[in-house]
């Protein structure tokens, strides 16, 4: 008996199954709603943005009339951060970051990003996730699979025709990882070609995401192929395995990511926003008594009749508030990149969070990607401080001409497509994967028994 010849009685055998065209047909309506779903999404986001820009545009045009009166005019800006080139594929955390700041040069830094956090929305939907793309492959791709190749051995120990199989010449390790290649191309290339079909029809388009889509799924795939030859190995029931199908499939999925979650979040705490603003607010309040009691001590001085004096205090004023904050916003940050580390080691533990994670990135709605256009802000908003400074030095108000050339923002990406965390993503899978492998292969001649 040859390997090709039993690929062909399973492919035969699978596709006899009537279940098989109503999972895939259950796929394919499944795969298309959430789709549309990203689709829409992503158009509510790119018009929000619209909406923003506009504005942002009008405040340029009514400012440009104070020009001249002041040392500088820097309009208010409102950076936004667009969606990605696959942002339909998964929503992710997009959700969870803010996709815009507002941006005054002589304003606080803790207003960067707290007057434009995204629409709160439904606090269920918040904390479930929305049915995108991702969610498909993360969660449903997984029950197909397993749906058509959990009784990978158990129905033939069922029959009692076990020795009689395994007399023929071939291996029992090489016979049942022929069967679970022959039904998995069989299962996961037609859910491949869906997902990349619906994918593409939602306005993710790049070639390289989709080419990356392709290998995310394949390996995902190939992970709980070899899920299902290691449950052949033991059940020796088709109950059984289909009870053992379902067990691991709620534990890898669901139980174990939220277990991980409250493990990490006992050892590494997530640092308290309010306690922060707390913090803030007290800390500027009392730098502003300060600098009240140091002007009225201090009698007024005349530098330059061009631009006053309280102008280049007040700037002064403002820079010593920044200073003044800054050590605790860097504690706040340092326990929040801890805590952000900690996740990262733990989602290499856990296929379904490694699988997701990829795809976040892929869509380009990860946390990296968010805390890079906050960094991208926060130098925006330096160099439109730098800017009032160099007017202030050089004791002339800003020109018409350099109030059009004042620059924009523009969103700098970080990554590509196949960037590092997406290859760290699929080299944990490939790890999960080759361990089952060898946790199957050696117990290959459990196969004999009935």
């Amino acid at each position: 008996m040859s390997s090709l010849s039993i690929a062909g009685h399973e492919i035969r055998r699978l596709l006899r199954d009537r279940a098989l065209p109503v999972l895939l047909g259950l796929l394919v309506v499944l795969a298309a709603y959430a789709a549309w779903n990203g689709s829409a999404w992503v158009g509510q986001r790119e018009a929000a943005i619209g909406l923003i820009n506009a504005e942002e545009q009008d405040a340029r045009d009514r400012s440009r009339g104070f020009v001249g009166k002041a040392p500088s005019v820097l309009p208010r800006v409102q950076p936004v951060l667009p969606p990605g080139a696959m942002a339909a594929l998964s929503i992710g955390q997009a959700e969870a970051y803010p996709y815009t700041a507002d941006v005054v040069a002589l304003g606080d830094r803790t207003q960067l990003l707290r007057h434009v956090w995204s629409d709160i929305g439904n606090p269920a939907v918040q904390a479930a996730g929305r049915f995108d793309l991702a969610f498909v492959i993360v969660f449903l791709l997984p029950l197909v699979i397993l749906a058509t190749t959990f009784d990978l051995w158990s129905r033939e120990r069922e029959r009692g025709i076990t020795a009689l199989v395994l007399s023929q010449p071939i291996a029992a390790g090489r016979l049942i990882a022929v069967k679970a290649s022959a039904r998995g191309a069989i299962v996961l290339l037609p859910a491949l070609a869906i997902i990349l079909a619906v994918a593409a029809g939602s306005g993710a388009t790049s070639p390289s995401g989709l080419a990356v889509l392709a290998l995310i799924v394949l390996a995902y795939g190939s992970f709980w192929l070899a899920l299902a030859m290691l449950i052949g190995c033991f059940a020796r029931r088709t109950t059984e395995a289909a009870i053992a199908a379902g067990a691991l499939w709620l534990l890898i999925v669901v139980m174990a990511p939220s277990l991980v979650l409250a493990a990490v979040n006992l050892m590494v705490p997530p640092p308290s926003q309010m306690q922060l603003a707390t913090r803030l607010k007290a800390q500027l309040a009392d730098t502003a008594r300060q600098q009240q009691l140091r002007h009225a001590a201090e009698p007024p001085a005349t530098r330059s009749p061009r631009i006053a004096d309280a102008v280049r205090a007040a700037y002064a004023d403002l820079l010593q508030a920044d200073q003044a904050i800054t050590p605790l916003i860097a504690a706040h940050t340092e326990a929040e990149d801890a805590r952000r580390r900690a996740l990262d080691r733990a989602r290499l533990l856990l296929p379904s969070v490694a699988v997701q994670d990829a795809l976040d990135r892929l869509a380009g709605s990860d946390a990296d990607r968010a805390l890079a256009f906050q960094q991208q802000v926060l130098a925006y908003w330096q160099a439109r401080r730098q800017l009032h400074k160099d007017y202030l030095d050089r004791d002339v108000p800003q020109t018409l001409a350099e109030y059009d050339a004042l620059p924009r923002f523009e969103f700098q990406e970080t990554a590509g497509a196949l960037q590092r965390g997406v290859l760290i993503d699929l080299a944990a899978l490939a790890v999960a994967t080759f361990l089952l492998l060898i946790a199957s292969w050696s117990m290959r001649r459990r196969l004999a028994t009935p």
